[in-house]
């Protein structure tokens, strides 16, 4: 008998409180809010991806010059172990201005962009292949002068091929990486927004053009 009681008494209060609740389900509200999380979602990823691109590329840069700084020492005592006077020789002096020069415009990259790191984006493309050369510069460099030791050096044929290979591949890096001060550059002087979305211009053209049909429209259906 009791259970019966409890029973009826729970399907009382069940019924009350539906009569009393009203559940309003808004189709376009609901849509409208997933696609605000939607949106929040992606934009939190690209924020996330684009400081990593940020990151990697200045790191990037930072492994360059400290690969090639390790080229141009492991050069210069190799050298100097089998010549004194080895280290002063021209194409040993042009090596180390090249790889000063290197540092330089990193440097000044860093300068251009260090009010708007959003900068450093345009430039992945050449700090990449910079960093790729430098490391595999340093890797040969330092595989030959370990495998040969002082006999490749005594020798002044293949002593005058590597340095003349050394600083071919440096002009080449120092041309990528003036190339990435040049995109941090003009990016600045053109805006970071515009650089990023040289189509804008075209975008807003086509919503005004949009905008302006959807008024005559309204204009004529009155």
């Amino acid at each position: 008998m009791k259970k019966l009681l409890f029973f009826l008494l729970f399907i009382n209060i069940a019924q009350a409180y539906s009569q009393s609740v009203t559940v309003v389900f808004d189709r376009n509200h609901f849509a409208i809010v997933n696609a605000n999380a939607a949106m929040r979602n992606v934009s939190e990823i690209g924020y996330h991806q684009t400081l990593d691109v940020i990151k990697q590329n200045t790191d990037d840069i930072v492994v360059n010059s400290s690969s090639l700084a390790m080229v141009q020492t492991m050069i210069v005592k190799s050298l100097t172990q089998v010549n004194e006077g080895f280290k002063d020789a021209i194409q040993v002096k042009m090596i180390g201005e090249t790889v000063l020069d290197i540092k330089s415009i990193s440097a000044e990259a860093f300068e251009l962009a260090s009010n708007n790191p959003l900068l450093f984006l345009f430039v992945e493309e050449y700090t990449a292949q910079a960093k790729s050369r430098s490391i595999n510069l340093a890797a040969e460099v330092s595989s030959l002068i370990l495998n040969e030791g002082d006999n490749l050096l005594i020798n002044y044929n293949v002593r005058d091929e590597l340095l003349d290979t050394v600083q071919k591949e440096l002009q080449v890096i120092r041309a990528l990486m003036l190339s990435a001060k040049n995109s941090i550059y003009w990016a600045k002087a053109n805006g970071v927004i515009r650089s990023l979305n040289p189509y804008q211009s075209y975008v807003n053209k086509d919503l005004g053009l949009i905008n302006e049909i959807i008024i005559k429209q309204k204009t004529l259906t009155r």
